[in-house]
């Protein structure tokens, strides 16, 4: 079956999925108060501040600022298109950009001249001049603020037919990422996918407990230690404690996930833990925790070239064809998540492969796709079904608070209840139907279900005792963890890096892996052209090995200058390979010494060379014969010795051509050409040899070259250049 014929609707085969319908926002007639229109982070606009002004003790930082009520009737109803379909952090970034230029307004209007003359108080867009575009640009104003600012000034005097300002946009810091090397790249990858398995292997021992079997997730090396074993018994002995008084609960209270009372049943919590029973533990074995998330979040996205928003809010997990077969295999399968037909009963072929697929909000909502095989469990698109699959009880909980909020906001609405009340009722209702598409669901320290939103990473509890700050991210900890490890060994620390600079990293990893195919890079980050990707590729991989490359060429130059010398070929080993061994030094200085042959090769005992390369040589007399390529064991074949290996191996060419057959024979210059091919085959590069033996045989061919034993050698035109 083609890809054409693929069947593109599933919702009929997989009804079970219930999908989440966005709801609809109350209304308001206040035109400095509306809601954005967002289908999924609809944000409530208050203006009101900008009309009745903010004073220095209030929650808005930078200091306080006067109202202008007219001047905000005039910019609300851009405003209002202007956010019509944007996201809560682009309304927060507008509103901070506006309290900027208020701020900004009184300032300059607090500025008297030399004549006591002061500025008129800013009450309309038609009363904007320069004095505000110099002010707005001395006050170092962020270029994206200052971009909002000029888009919403401009549509609004659009509307009021008056010209667009000119203004100068400042100049943005350059694009500055500074990736860690290859090296510790792959030290970090390695060490996020080993945590991943720990997590499948303690979800597989919670399973086990869960089922009533024994759980059997030792390696061999483990189970070789007595020790081991004994401690592993006794901790399944502990969960199983812990899951039997959790289902009793369960089923008592008829809760998925009983809250702290419950679990204490009418007991202390000290109590329950001198009988070894924790709360935490108990949610463990039932339901993703905080570390189980980030640790599955972070193992995805190094490996999908996604960005961090695109895998927290552009994968939504209430879509059924969210994970799905390979569109080109023959069995044109889908792998449907949160539903049993997603689960395979056969063996599946090595070479199966399943498609992930989100929409990226930077590109206008343009879907990304992830592709991995299905037997791997460490590629994305497997690790979130796993994650899916894992969550689907707090998944399907939260679609049961979803119905119950609805039914609470439509009854404040039909009652007229105060706005205030519909207002909370609606983003509560709000905020549990993105809790619904969200795939990273887990069970917090309170009991509570929470997601990864992506806005804040440090959730973790630092067990660190000399860490100022109480929660940690993930990379913090691993990347410690890891440093630790590397300062026993004395190796270089990895630097901290962040959960945007996996992209980075993934794409340098493709360029590199690819042999710097900008094309595979383009598909790998799902640009829709090659013009942003190849400005991604100069600012994230040019520039920083350009910058790398100046460095340690910087390093290397004033180290070998400090120690009284300065080498190129030296310089150039410390530069492109690393440094020097003192068995490199001693065979440079060696080669160095050696004596040169007319073909340019060393010669490490020119006065006794072997007999069947100079047979009527005079004892203590130099070499006179240059068959170097003759099987000598004296020869040493040098970087520089190129360039007289191609000139012998044209000459060679022209003696087949004019020399006797008997002569050619005797002489054993067919050896000698053969061992020449084989150099120049192993230890040059083929580029370089093509152009030498195209040189060589100009000269030869020309005239200017004589071959020993031959003569000058004049080649004739061939007869259609006669012709």
């Amino acid at each position: 079956m083609s890809i054409r014929n693929k069947k593109k609707d599933h919702l009929k085969d997989h009804s079970g999925v219930e999908l989440v319908v966005p709801a609809v926002a109350p209304t308001t007639d206040d035109p400095l108060r509306f809601w954005t229109g967002h289908p999924t982070k609809n944000t409530l606009i208050d203006l009101h501040e900008f009309a009745d002004g903010a004073s220095t003790t209030g929650n808005s930082t930078g200091g306080g600022y006067s109202g202008r009520p007219e001047l905000i009737a005039e910019l609300a109803p851009a405003i209002q298109a202007q956010l019509a379909l944007k996201a809560r952090e682009t309304c927060a970034s507008l509103k901070v950009s506006l309290r900027i230029f208020w701020r900004v307004c009184d300032e300059l209007e607090a500025i008297a001249a030399p004549d006591g003359r002061t500025l008129d108080r800013l009450t309309s867009m038609r009363d904007l001049t320069h004095l505000h575009e110099t002010t707005l640009n001395r006050a170092n104003i962020n270029r994206k603020y200052f971009c909002s600012l000029l888009i919403i000034f401009n549509n609004t005097r659009t509307l009021m037919k008056l010209r667009p300002l000119v203004w100068t946009i400042p100049k943005g810091a350059g694009p500055s990422r500074q990736l860690i090397p290859d090296s510790h790249a792959k030290v970090l990858k390695i060490a996020i996918k080993r945590d991943w398995e720990q997590v499948r292997k303690t979800w597989a021992r919670h399973d086990a407990i869960r089922r009533g079997e024994e759980p059997d997730t030792l390696t061999e090396f483990e189970k070789q230690d007595p020790t081991v074993v004994h401690a592993y018994a006794d901790e399944n002995e502990l969960l199983r404690k812990n899951w039997l008084h959790f289902k009793r609960i369960q089923e008592s209270t008829r809760t998925l996930n009983p809250i702290a009372d419950q679990l204490y049943d009418g007991n202390s919590k000290s109590f329950h833990n001198y009988r070894g029973l924790y709360t935490s533990t108990m949610r463990a074995l039932a339901f993703p925790t905080m570390q189980d998330a980030q640790i599955a979040f972070h193992a995805a996205l190094i490996r999908s070239g996604w960005n961090p928003s695109t895998l927290t809010t552009g994968l939504d997990a209430t879509l059924p064809d969210s994970i799905f077969q390979h569109p080109k295999d023959s069995k044109q399968r889908v792998l449907v998540v949160n539903s049993k037909e997603g689960e395979e009963t056969g063996n599946p072929e090595d070479s199966e492969e399943i498609n992930m697929q989100g929409s990226k909000s930077r590109a206008g909502g343009r879907m990304q796709f992830c592709m991995g095989l299905k037997k791997d469990p460490d590629t994305p698109p497997n690790i979130v079904a796993a994650f899916l699959a894992r969550s689907k009880g707090l998944r399907e909980k939260l679609h049961q608070d979803v119905k119950e909020a609805a039914a609470e906001y439509q009854r404040l609405k039909v009652l007229d209840a105060p706005r205030d009340a519909i207002e909370r009722q609606f983003m509560q209702l709000q905020n549990l139907q993105q809790g619904t598409r969200n795939v990273w669901l887990y069970v917090d320290y309170r009991g509570n279900i929470n997601w990864l939103n992506g806005r804040c990473w440090k959730t973790l509890g630092s067990r660190d005792p000399t860490s100022a700050r109480r929660n940690s991210t993930y990379l913090e900890i691993l990347t410690k963890r890891l440093n630790s490890q590397r300062e026993k060994r004395k190796e270089e620390p990895i630097a901290l890096v962040t959960p945007s600079d996996f992209r980075d990293i993934y794409a340098r990893w493709v360029y590199v892996m690819t042999g710097g195919n900008i094309l595979a890079v383009m598909l790998a980050l799902g640009h829709s052209s090659l013009k942003p990707t190849d400005g991604y590729v100069t600012n994230n991989i040019f520039n920083a090995e350009n910058d790398e490359a100046a460095r340690k060429f910087m390093t290397h130059l004033f180290a070998e200058l400090g120690q009284g010398r300065l080498d190129l070929t030296i310089l150039a080993q410390l530069v492109r390979h690393g440094s020097l061994t003192i068995e490199m030094l001693s065979r440079l200085t060696e080669y160095r010494a050696l004596p040169r042959s007319v073909v340019k090769v060393g010669c490490a005992d020119i006065r006794n060379p072997p007999p069947h390369v100079d047979p009527a040589h005079i004892e203590g007399k130099r070499c006179g014969t240059h068959r170097c390529l003759r099987d000598c064991h004296h020869a040493r074949f040098l970087p520089e010795s190129l360039d007289g290996i191609t000139m012998r191996m044209e000459e060679l060419m022209v003696m087949s051509h004019h020399l006797p057959l008997d002569l050619w024979i005797l002489g054993e210059f067919e050896k000698e050409l053969e061992a020449g091919e084989y150099l120049l085959a192993e230890l040059y590069d083929q580029d370089a040899v093509a152009q030498a033996r195209t040189h060589w045989h100009q000269k030869i061919g020309s005239g200017q070259h004589v071959v020993p034993g031959v003569g000058l050698i004049h080649e004739q035109p061939n007869e259609q250049e006669a012709a």
